[in-house]
């Protein structure tokens, strides 16, 4: 996408051969690295999700509570940013 758009809009006075232009090592790590940020982010939600349904489970049934603990976290949240 974004190398493809960079290639076909250089300047024709500075244009570079394709083979120039495109270099696999770093296509190569632009690519592991959003694949392994995409992995990590992955696996954190896959360990987050049953402790955030058992959370909002606990907060449906107790609504008062968790409308208290909101209320907790928004004044200390204003508190922090002042």
């Amino acid at each position: 996408g974004n190398e493809w758009r960079g290639y076909t809009l250089q300047p024709p006075n500075k244009k570079l051969p394709f083979g120039e232009y495109f270099k696999p090592v770093n296509y190569v790590r632009s690519t592991g690295v959003g694949a392994t940020i995409m992995g990590i982010a992955l696996m954190v939600g896959m360990l987050a999700t049953p402790y955030a349904e058992m959370l909002f489970g606990y907060l449906k049934e107790h609504v008062f509570l968790g409308i208290g603990a909101l209320a907790v976290v928004v004044l200390a949240f204003r508190m922090l940013t002042k």
